[in-house]
């Protein structure tokens, strides 16, 4: 089992500290870079299971600018975990595709963002999830 904290939560600390005495994993979800600093001062942020980068900038420059700086505070504190990486909306698909690139995790769904790459309004979930795996096929 695992809990997603985010690390812009007021309560973020306390939360990760009482999953962490419950043996629960965590992933830490981190939307700036503030997030990222927060997270590598605290005592246990090298342990959680997963990094979660969710990012909300809707350009593509601002958004990759945003991972890449998240990505570097971690790298500089030696934290190296698994990495999700997340758009919505406009940013949906060119993270879908940096995941693939780069071989990391990523997830997809209506609440991400309706279109598909061409546009097209999906049906679904399942047209989206199709779509994310076209990609990640394409990157091998």
């Amino acid at each position: 089992d695992y809990a997603s904290v985010n690390l812009s939560e007021t309560a973020a600390p306390v939360v990760m500290e009482s999953l962490r005495q419950r043996g629960i994993g965590i992933e830490a979800g981190l939307a700036t870079i503030a997030d990222a600093e927060r997270l590598v001062g605290l005592d246990h942020g090298g342990r959680v299971l997963r990094v979660l980068i969710e990012i909300s900038e809707q350009t593509q420059d601002e958004a990759f600018g945003a991972a890449d700086g998240i990505e570097k505070v971690l790298r500089r504190a030696g934290i190296h975990r698994s990495i999700l990486l997340h758009g919505e909306n406009a940013t949906v698909w060119p993270f879908v595709e940096r995941a693939a690139s780069r071989k990391l995790s990523t997830r997809v769904g209506l609440e991400d963002g309706k279109e598909l790459p061409d546009g097209s309004v999906a049906d679904g979930n399942a047209a989206l999830v199709a779509a994310a795996v076209g990609i990640f096929s394409a990157a091998r």
